[in-house]
């Protein structure tokens, strides 16, 4: 039987910051996100002398540890912490979201202009909290207003014309916000 996949708007994930039914927060389990998005592709223990070896559910010595949604990564700290979602890999231009079916993924094409993408966002109302330099000249990090972020990046930005292109985007935990 052929699971229905669920659907992932990255336009809601840019503009709202739910990534489906999924809201990423920092105290979160591989197990809760399990249970919202369903069984991961891949499950990679990451741990100082475990690499390879099978998760096992609540164990804190399987830590770090990636969820693998096709080219979507969940990179979990603990068994309750969730340190970022990640993408900067992309399949013909596009993010992959294996078992996961991603929609509305026209502003993450993979090596879009930051000036392209700006005017596209612009166009379907996106909000942007800021645009920072990153590694100053190389790449500069853009923030939707609902805190996910976008790495562009320049090949060589001493070649005239070079323009910052986008190569991975990301949600992470806030360290510097106000806690509530």
């Amino acid at each position: 039987m052929n699971r229905r996949k669920t659907r992932i708007s990255l336009f809601e994930f840019l503009q709202c910051g739910n990534f489906g039914a999924f809201v990423p927060r920092r105290n979160c389990s591989p197990d809760a996100l399990i249970s919202i998005l369903g069984k991961p592709d891949e499950i990679e223990v990451c741990a100082m002398g475990k690499a390879g070896e099978r998760y096992v559910v609540g164990d804190a010595s399987c830590f770090p540890l990636i969820l693998s949604y096709g080219l979507i990564e969940f990179h979990f700290d603990s068994p309750t912490t969730l340190y970022t979602l990640f993408s900067d890999r992309f399949h013909s231009g596009l993010p992959v979201g294996g078992s996961l079916k991603l929609i509305d993924t026209a502003l993450l094409r993979y090596n879009r202009t930051l000036d392209d993408f700006l005017e596209l966002a612009r166009a379907r109302g996106l909000s942007i909290q800021s645009i920072t330099p990153v590694a100053s000249p190389y790449a500069l990090e853009v923030r939707t207003a609902a805190g996910t972020r976008l790495h562009f990046e320049h090949d060589d930005p001493d070649q005239e014309g070079s323009q910052a292109t986008l190569r991975a985007f990301y949600w992470a935990h806030d360290f510097n916000a106000p806690t509530q």
